[in-house]
C-alpha cells in the first residue's frame, strides 16, 4: 500500500504574486520514512524562485501515513504534481 497524504495544506500567495494571471505546475518529490516523517524537494520547480520557496515551506507542513508492506510501515518515494492557477 502506498503512502497516503493525511494533511495537504496549500500555499497562501501574497497579493503581489496574485496580481498577474498564470498557470504553473511544479513536481514535488517526497521520500517518506516508516515513521511518517519525510524529505521533500522540487523535482521540477516553477520558473518563479519566490513561488518555489513558498511552495517548499508549505510542503514541509504536509503529513503522511507511511506505505505498508506485509503489515509493516516501509520507506517509499512518490512524486506529487502541484498546480497553481491564478486568474
Amino acid at each position: 500500500m502506498r503512502a497516503r497524504v493525511l494533511a495537504q495544506p496549500m500555499p497562501v500567495l501574497p497579493d503581489d504574486l496574485r496580481e498577474q494571471g498564470y498557470a504553473l505546475t511544479a513536481v514535488a518529490h517526497f521520500k517518506i520514512h516508516p515513521d511518517g516523517s519525510f524529505e521533500v524537494e522540487l523535482a521540477r520547480p516553477t520558473q518563479n524562485p519566490r513561488l518555489n520557496q513558498i511552495l517548499l515551506e508549505t510542503l514541509h507542513r504536509w503529513r503522511f501515513f507511511p506505505a505498508m508492506e506485509n503489515g509493516h510501515p516501509v520507506e517509499s518515494e512518490q512524486d506529487v504534481r502541484v498546480h497553481f492557477v491564478v486568474s
